[in-house]
C-alpha cells in the first residue's frame, strides 16, 4: 500500500525569483520539476538477490543484459525500491549507455586507445607482479566502466530512458563471470 503526494518541489536559497532576474536564476529553475511525487510505503521490506552467469566468447565484448535484468526485478515481486548490480570481477563492468552497434565499435576503440599491452604495466611484469594473465589494460578499463550500477524500481519495473541500457562489459575473456543483483524494496 502507499501514497502519493505530487506538488511542486521546494527550491533552495532565491531559486523562487527573490533574486532578481540576472539569468542564474533561471539555471536554477531548469532543474526543479513540478513533477516531483512523494510516495509513503507500507509494507515489509524485502531483499531478493541472484546470481547471474555471463559466458563470454571473446577478449573485450559488450553484452546487453537488461533483458534478464527486467526479468529479475519482475521474478522478485518488489514494487518500489532498489536494484543494486555488481560485477564479481576486477576485470569486467558494468554500466548503462545505449546498447548500438556503431557505438559499442567505438567504446571498444576507445578503450583499446586508454589502455592497451604496449603500454609496458609493472601488472604485466614478471619481475614486478605474480599475474600470470598480464592483464593491467583490463583492470584499467574496467575502472573507467566502473563495476556496479543501482537502478530505482518503480511499478516494479525498472525505469530507463529511452535509449538506456544494462551493459556488461567482457574485457579478459573468455571465460565464465558472475553478476549479482539485489533488489531491495516492498
Amino acid at each position: 500500500m502507499s501514497t502519493s503526494v505530487t506538488g511542486p518541489a521546494a527550491k533552495p536559497n532565491g531559486a523562487n525569483g527573490a533574486n532578481g532576474s540576472n539569468g542564474v536564476n533561471e539555471a536554477v529553475e531548469a532543474i526543479f520539476s513540478s513533477e516531483d511525487s512523494w510516495q509513503e510505503l507500507n509494507g515489509t521490506l524485502k531483499m531478493f538477490s541472484r546470481t547471474l552467469k555471463v559466458v563470454t566468447d571473446s577478449g573485450v565484448e559488450l553484452y546487453n543484459v537488461t533483458d534478464r535484468i527486467k526479468d529479475l526485478v519482475k521474478s522478485s515481486n518488489i514494487k518500489a525500491g532498489f536494484l543494486v548490480l555488481s560485477t564479481l570481477h576486477t576485470t569486467t563492468a558494468v554500466f548503462i549507455n545505449e546498447f548500438q552497434a556503431a557505438l559499442m565499435a567505438d567504446v571498444k576503440h576507445f578503450l583499446e586507445r586508454i589502455a592497451n599491452k604496449e603500454h609496458g604495466y609493472l601488472h604485466n611484469c614478471e619481475d614486478c607482479s605474480d599475474c600470470e594473465r598480464k592483464n593491467a589494460e583490463a583492470h584499467i578499463r574496467a575502472l573507467v566502466l566502473g563495476h556496479n550500477v543501482t537502478l530505482p524500481i518503480t511499478g516494479g519495473e525498472i525505469p530507463l530512458g529511452q535509449w538506456q541500457s544494462i551493459l556488461f562489459a567482457e574485457l579478459d575473456g573468455p571465460r565464465e563471470r558472475s553478476v549479482t543483483a539485489q533488489v531491495i524494496g516492498v
